[in-house]
């Protein structure tokens, strides 16, 4: 009936930021929701893709859907896809495939999705940041929040003895880096955070 694809964003076992695909088919059926296992999913993302799916029929109360939708990954560089920051996506790629909406290539979401439509917050956003802005996209939603990363800068203290040599003492002072100011300036690329899917939707749909 419908098919449609959605670009996500994870992080790999080595801590680097890697894309991927969603993909949604919508075939007949009696609402069933189905994740292809090539690659495995763990349970957090077969959790996030049902309430994915919940926010986006509740868009259309009261409407008898005979379908099924059909959830795969491709292109994620993974055996096993895990936990739920790919929730924000699967919801607008949801909305797409039932409205029939084709989906803007400029741009990347990246949160877990809440029943109530709000988004929430994820881990590695400074190597997710990267992974986009090196596909060349040019706007990565995140969660409300999160464009302040806090991080640590090591500083080195050269003190001197009277034994003639000098003793050299490391600490970690706590930085804030704004991802949406860095982003921007040094990679061109548009950090904007959002705070439920109403806020995400004109980043993917035109109109």
């Amino acid at each position: 009936m419908a098919q449609k694809s959605i670009p996500i964003v994870a992080v790999s076992d080595d801590e680097i930021g890697v894309m991927g695909k969603m993909n949604l088919r919508l075939i007949p059926g009696s609402n069933d929701i189905l994740i292809d296992t090539n690659p495995f999913s763990e349970p957090e993302v077969q959790y996030a893709v049902k309430k994915a799916v919940a926010v986006a029929r509740s868009r259309y109360p009261g409407a008898k859907l005979d379908m099924d939708f059909v959830f795969n990954f491709t292109s994620t560089r993974a055996q096993l896809i895990g936990g739920e920051s790919a929730g924000a996506a699967a919801a607008i790629l949801t909305i797409a495939a039932l409205e029939d909406r084709d989906i803007k290539k400029d741009a990347v979401i990246t949160g877990t999705i809440n029943e109530d439509g709000s988004i929430g917050q994820i881990g590695s956003v400074l190597e997710k940041t990267k992974a986009v802005s090196d596909a060349g996209y040019k706007y990565f939603l995140i969660p409300e929040g999160q464009a302040d990363v806090i991080y640590y800068e090591r500083q080195v203290e050269r003190r001197s003895t009277d034994l003639g040599f000098d003793i050299m003492r490391s600490k970690y002072v706590p930085r804030t880096l704004n991802i949406s100011q860095a982003a921007y300036e040094e990679l061109g690329l548009n950090v904007v955070e959002v705070s439920n899917i109403d806020e995400a939707l004109p980043y993917f749909f035109e109109g």
